[in-house]
């Protein structure tokens, strides 16, 4: 067997070995970007609210889930990221909001009040999984489980 054909082999295998670390690592960075991925929406599904009583609000059927964003304003004024068709909800009525991964809720200075678990929210109050919020004459559950 001559030198040339023992190159050639040894040159051969070099390049099978470059192409398959190659495609180890290209695989490696895909199944790390997919389970990110995976991990950001399973995060962003559990945080929300589920409708108990929808009070007035026909837009609103019990059971509904509504997603809470970092900050999250419920109230009458369209401009509320969730509207509440209730005649007992003032304009602009309460905040939802999440601070160094604890969520809050805050009374606006409404005119019939929050509750959380059926007492009155005077100040910022944290949120755990399954309180109860009431604004209006409507009741939500919290949920935050991961």
């Amino acid at each position: 067997m001559s030198l040339d054909w023992i190159l050639l082999g040894l040159r051969v295998l070099a390049t099978l070995i470059l192409y398959s670390f190659l495609g180890l690592a290209v695989y490696i960075i895909w199944r790390d970007l997919k389970s990110a991925e995976q991990l950001a929406t399973s995060q962003i599904q559990y945080h929300h609210l589920r409708v108990l009583t929808p009070g007035d609000d026909h837009e609103l059927a019990v059971g509904d889930m509504v997603p809470l964003q970092p900050v999250t304003y419920l109230g009458r004024d369209p401009d509320n990221t969730i509207v509440l068709n209730d005649s007992l909800a003032s304009n602009r009525h309460a905040r939802i909001s999440r601070e160094n991964g604890v969520w809050w809720i805050e009374d606006l200075g409404s005119t019939n009040g929050t509750t959380l678990n059926n007492l009155p929210v005077s100040k910022p109050i944290s949120l755990t999984h399954h309180d109860c919020i009431g604004i209006g004459s409507s009741r939500f559950q919290i949920e935050l489980e991961r």
